[in-house]
This record gives structure tokens, C-alpha cells and sequence, in this order.
């Protein structure tokens, strides 16, 4: 879905009208299933008991019960059917069950011929009941329900029968205005229900900052993925110091898991943390070191979230400091010059203990032939170094790696065509010692294991011209396998071993932000061969 459409579309507008539509519509027939029924079933007895009662009257009239076959008793079913507006039909018939008057409201006459004559056993019925009977037996044509009610003379005997009926269509005219009561109130319902639809996806929409929900639900799944894909940890605390949000990155850090944090307060999940102090001073706080987490060494930068000018939370940014420190002495080549630094001491402390054990054993004169060699052989090579590498930092790296070398009971050798000015043209001294020293670093672990009787030399070259810079770092050891030459430069790819897998990427990533080139060339059993150059303009272009 395109985010920026998604801020304008209208189909929020569309799923709540809709949602809300659904809704309504399920409550109402519901709601109409059940009280239309009801209704419809307080309608019969209604109507039920008017049939009831207007055949009763009628049965109760002193012209009918004074002579049933009186010539003015269709008058006075006409005049009755008429006031009794719920009654359709009224009917007299005599003991025999001959229908003997009718009348029909609907036709304004009455044709008696249109009853039906009713059955003996049926009279016979209706005149033992002492109330009102119901029955669906010989009903005229088009009759829903009627009601029968017997005459009885002043002797209380049994004179004759009254029936009133309604038509059907009456009771569909019933059940239609129940219908359409019913519609009314949906209809309102349903107006009622989109307008609140269109007020509610509007607040809805102004929450989610203008987006639609599905949008804003991609949107935010996308950050949390792109914040877990973080090597720094991230903690988040509102305002009452409990966690609201951590990566993994954090967890992994602080050794604990996602789900046993988040919601909990943070002097519970840590509880020598100094966070809440932002939220107090309302000041970011940088580079802090924190107490050891579970022997993890930590460095922490914390932010004020504020919102309308108040604190409402505290974002932390962790870091491993081991790692953090182990990277900056790869960058900055520290770890290099240390290390030199340490093989000429192991170095100078062995010639000591020559020194110490001929002047034990009183050969003074070869104590003095011994030293004067040392003199001159190490006057000769870090003179034969410091004239070709005119950097200091630098050539104190290449001092210490020879002595390094020498330790390794490796041949260290510095091309003779080997000239650095030190004026930085074309590298600083910084990028020439990561490159140098992890590159050397390299080739010593690529001899490290290498037989006794085999040949182990490591050959540099530094070169320096008009146009630009040649680096190469040639070792005699076990070459690399081709199908791995494609991945040596990759972060945390490496054959040595876990922790490993950092210093070829270093110095593809030297290379590249000074512009220049790298390459390498091995063959298994002969050695390898990385050879780097970089061009006159790639310094001036950073």
C-alpha cells in the first residue's frame, strides 16, 4: 500500500460506515425478529378479542335474540359491522345452520348465498360452549379468522349463532403497517449510524496522524522491524519509570527477555539504572557507563521524549563497551601500536636475559661482541625502516610487527623500493596503520600454522607516487580457497574462529571511503597477495 495515498484515500470512511451499517442492520433484525413477533402476537389477541366481542354484542342484540329471522336483521348487521370498524363480515345463522343474513363491509351488501352452511356436529359445538368460539371450519372465502357466539332466547335456549370475521387482506394491511413502522425505525437507525460512522473514522483518522489503519499498522510493524535490526540496544520508560519498549539488541545486552520487561518497572528489571534521573532534570545524558550487567561492560546515551512542553518518557541508546572499545582500537590502530609495542619489549627482555646469563658465566668479552651486534643490527633495521617510512606512528608499527615477526619465527621484510612521506597526501597515518596492521595481522595468522621446515616470510610494500599509492601485503602461507574470496571482506566472516572476521572489513571499509581499490590474489599452498591502491584526488575528495 503507498503510505502517502493511504493520508488521503477515504476508506476508513467506507469500513466503519460499513462496520457500523453490519452492525445496526444485525441489531435490528434481531431486535425486529423479536418484537414483531410479539406484536404480531399481541395483534391476534387484539384482534381476537374484538371478533370476540363484536360477535358477543351482536348474539346479545334484542332484535336477534327476539327472532333471528326478522326482515331488519341485515339493517342491523350493517349498522353494527359499520361501528365496529375492526370487523369485516358479520353473519346470523339458525339452529339448522342455515345462514339466514350477511354482511360485508367491504361490498356494502350482503349476500347470504357466500356462507357456507355449517355442519351439524358443528352447531352442536359452538352451542355447548358458554363464550366465544374460534374455528376455522366453514369460513366464508377470503376469511382469515372468525368467531362465533350462539343467541340464545330469554329461556337462555340456544336460538341461533352470530359470526364475525375479518379477511384476510386485513390482517396482511396489519402485519404491513407493523413492517413498515419497523423500516422507519431502520431507516433512522441506519441515517443515525453513518452519521457517527463519518464523526468516528474522522477522530479515528486525526489519531493515527492521518493515515489509514491498515497503512499505520504497516508503517509501525516496518520501525519495530527496522529498531530490532539495530546493533545498539533501545529501551523506552514513560513517565512512571515503567518499560514500553525494548529491542532486541537491548535484551540481548542487558540479558534479559523482551516479554519479562516490557510493562514492568524499570527498578524491578534493572534496578541500579539511572534513567529516571532524566525525567527529572529533563536533560539528555551521553556516553555512561553503567554498572556491569550480568559481567556485560555497558555505555548508554539517554534522551527526554518530551510531548506539549512536559517529559512523558526516556529513550536509552546501549552500547557493549567491550565491543564499542575493541572497535575504536581496530579504527584508530591503538591495538596494533600496543601489540607492536609489547613483541619489542618480549624481544628486549630476551636479549636482557643473554646479556644476564654471559655476564653470570663471566664471558665479558662476548657479552661485548653480543651487545655491539644487537646495536647494529637493530640500529641497521629500524634505521633501514625509519628512512623509507617517514611517518613515525607508522614505522613504529612496522618496527613492532618485525619484532612480532621475529617472535613467530617469521621473515619480515619491507620492500626496499618501500617510500612514505608522511604528509598524509594520499592516506592519513590513522587509515595507513588499520590497513597495515590488520593486514599484517592477517598474514601472520595465515603462517601461524604452517610446518616447521616450510618457508614463512610476509613481504610489505609501500609506495608512494605522483598520482597516487601503492599497498601490498604478500604472505607465504596456505593461500585461501577460491570459494571463499568472495566473502572475505564480509563483517564477522572468518575461518579463525568466533569473534573474529572484523579486520578485512576494516580495511575494505578504509579503502572504500577513501575511493580507492582493493584486490586480492591466492593460490592454495603458495600464499596470498592483497594489494590495495588509491588514487591522487581520493584524500582531497573526503
Amino acid at each position: 500500500m503507498n503510505l502517502t495515498n493511504a493520508r488521503s484515500s477515504g476508506s476508513l470512511h467506507r469500513q466503519v460506515r460499513r462496520m457500523l451499517v453490519q452492525c445496526i442492520t444485525i441489531v435490528l433484525l434481531l431486535a425486529m425478529s423479536v418484537c414483531l413477533g410479539i406484536e404480531l402476537h399481541q395483534e391476534v389477541r387484539t384482534r381476537d378479542q374484538l371478533l370476540s366481542n363484536a360477535a358477543q354484542m351482536a348474539a346479545d342484540a334484542p332484535l336477534l335474540t327476539g327472532d333471528i329471522r326478522a326482515d331488519n336483521a341485515q339493517r342491523y348487521l350493517a349498522r353494527t359491522v359499520q361501528r365496529v370498524s375492526e370487523v369485516d363480515m358479520l353473519g346470523v345463522y339458525d339452529m339448522e345452520g342455515k345462514p339466514t343474513a350477511f354482511y360485508d363491509l367491504a361490498s356494502g351488501a350482503g349476500d347470504v348465498s357466500v356462507l357456507p352452511a355449517l355442519r351439524a356436529d358443528t352447531v352442536s359445538r359452538l352451542c355447548s360452549e358458554e363464550k366465544t368460539v374460534f374455528t376455522s371450519d366453514e369460513m366464508p372465502n377470503g376469511a382469515d379468522r372468525c368467531a362465533y357466539a350462539v343467541v340464545r332466547d330469554e329461556n337462555g335456549q340456544a336460538a341461533g349463532i352470530v359470526m364475525a370475521g375479518l379477511y384476510l387482506r386485513s390482517y396482511h394491511r396489519t402485519v404491513l403497517r407493523v413492517l413498515l413502522s419497523y423500516l422507519l425505525i431502520t431507516l433512522f437507525a441506519l441515517g443515525i449510524g453513518s452519521l457517527l460512522s463519518v464523526r468516528f473514522s474522522e477522530r479515528v483518522k486525526r489519531e493515527l496522524l492521518g493515515y489509514e489503519p491498515d497503512a499505520f499498522r504497516q508503517l509501525f510493524l516496518q520501525r519495530m522491524d527496522i529498531l530490532d535490526a539495530l546493533d545498539e540496544g533501545l529501551m523506552a520508560i514513560d513517565e512512571h519509570s515503567m518499560i514500553t519498549y525494548m529491542n532486541r539488541a537491548a535484551a540481548d545486552i542487558l540479558k534479559i527477555k523482551v516479554k519479562d520487561a516490557l510493562g514492568q518497572p524499570l527498578k524491578t528489571v534493572y534496578p541500579r539504572s539511572t534513567m529516571a534521573r532524566v525525567l527529572q532534570t529533563g536533560k539528555s545524558e551521553y556516553n555512561i557507563s553503567l554498572e556491569s550487567i550480568k559481567h556485560v561492560s555497558v555505555i548508554s546515551d539517554r534522551m527526554p521524549l518530551w510531548r506539549d512542553g512536559k517529559v512523558e518518557g526516556v529513550i536509552a541508546i546501549f552500547r557493549n563497551r567491550t565491543e564499542v572499545t575493541r572497535l575504536a582500537q581496530d579504527l584508530t590502530g591503538v591495538q596494533h601500536i600496543v601489540g607492536a609495542l609489547r613483541a619489542y619489549t618480549h624481544e628486549f627482555t630476551n636479549k636482557l636475559h643473554v646479556i644476564l646469563g654471559l655476564l653470570q658465566l663471566g664471558e665479558y668479552k662476548q657479552v661485548e661482541d653480543y651487545v655491539l651486534h644487537l646495536t647494529q643490527t637493530r640500529a641497521h633495521s629500524i634505521g633501514y625502516i625509519s628512512e623509507r617510512i617517514r611517518e613515525p606512528s607508522v614505522a613504529a608499527l612496522l618496527i613492532g610487527k618485525a619484532y612480532r615477526a621475529a617472535e613467530l619465527g617469521i621473515r619480515f621484510v619491507l620492500d626496499p623500493a618501500s617510500e612514505l612521506h608522511g604528509d598524509g597526501q594520499y592516506l592519513p597515518a590513522s587509515s595507513l596503520i588499520t590497513i597495515l596492521g590488520n593486514l599484517t595481522e592477517n598474514a601472520f595468522d595465515a603462517l601461524r600454522d604452517a610446518p616447521e621446515n616450510a618457508q614463512k616470510e610476509v613481504t610489505v610494500s609501500i609506495r608512494e607516487g605522483e598520482h597516487g599509492m601503492l599497498i601490498s601485503v604478500d604472505d607465504s602461507g596456505a593461500g585461501i580457497a577460491a570459494d571463499k574470496l568472495d566473502r572475505i571482506f564480509e563483517r564477522g566472516f572468518s575461518t579463525k574462529g568466533e569473534g573474529r572476521g572484523t579486520g578485512l572489513s576494516l580495511v575494505k571499509e578504509t579503502v572504500d571511503a577513501f575511493h580507492g581499490t582493493i584486490r586480492v590474489e591466492s593460490e592454495p599452498g603458495i600464499g596470498s597477495s592483497f594489494i590495495i591502491t588509491v588514487a591522487e584526488s581520493a584524500n582531497g575528495q573526503q
